[in-house]
């Protein structure tokens, strides 16, 4: 990790900003069962290990067809999931995020967005944190005119700053965001405590906690090489 040449840090929300694992497990226990669909729903736990060993879960399409929804009910659970998500299953931000982005903020970094969730879900849950990504770097789902992956965005992302992206920082907490940091040149850093990353591989850079975050990114240390 090169904290010399760092000059921006580009975010997932699921898992890294939202503690909101919890309640997209909820929303899919309740579309099996409206849906008359009798699927066993993981746990957190459960899923965690399922992400960990490489399932794919982004976006909400492949999250309900990881689940086990057939391609007609998952496609019918993921229009519901954007009309009621935010209604009736709204997660919380991770204590301590607001600092987090402070300290990062406070040294200088251009911090941006990258996540396979929409603008509706994600904006209206981060509320006053907001204000500490630069608005030309939210990369939602649904705020391109074609769909993107997050290596394409973390590339247009350094290209809108300025940097390259060697000097930028990707914090994701699935196996697939270290993929995507890795395809468009990015540092990673992951975090143990979302969705499915665990902190054994030691070709990847871990935290365990929000704070840890910003006391890596300020010149402190994470496990991994």
């Amino acid at each position: 990790m090169n904290h010399g040449t760092l000059r921006a840090v580009f975010l997932d929300v699921d898992g890294v900003l939202l503690d909101s694992l919890p309640q997209h497990l909820a929303i899919c226990a309740d579309k099996a069962r409206e849906y008359g669909l009798h699927l066993r729903i993981p746990d957190v736990d459960s899923f965690r290990h399922m992400v960990a060993a490489g399932v794919k879960v982004s976006p909400m399409l492949e999250f309900f067809r990881a689940l086990g929804f057939p391609e007609d009910a998952a496609a019918g659970a993921t229009v519901d999931y954007g009309r009621e998500f935010m209604k009736r299953y709204r997660p919380s931000t991770f204590p301590g995020i607001d600092t987090m982005l402070t300290r990062l903020r406070e040294v200088g970094y251009s911090l941006g967005l990258v996540t396979a969730n929409t603008a509706g879900n994600v904006e209206p849950a981060l509320g006053e944190a907001l204000r500490h990504f630069d608005p030309r770097c939210l990369f939602y789902t649904d705020s391109l005119p074609q769909p993107r992956g997050k290596a394409w965005c973390l590339e247009e992302g350094a290209r809108i700053l300025g940097v390259t992206p060697t000097a930028c920082m990707f914090v994701g907490d699935q196996p697939a965001d270290a993929e995507a940091a890795r395809a468009a040149g990015a540092q990673f850093l992951g975090v143990t405590y979302g969705w499915g990353l665990p902190g054994n591989d030691a070709s990847i850079r871990t935290v365990d906690s929000v704070e840890a975050i910003a006391e890596v990114l300020l010149g402190g240390n994470a496990h991994g090489s």
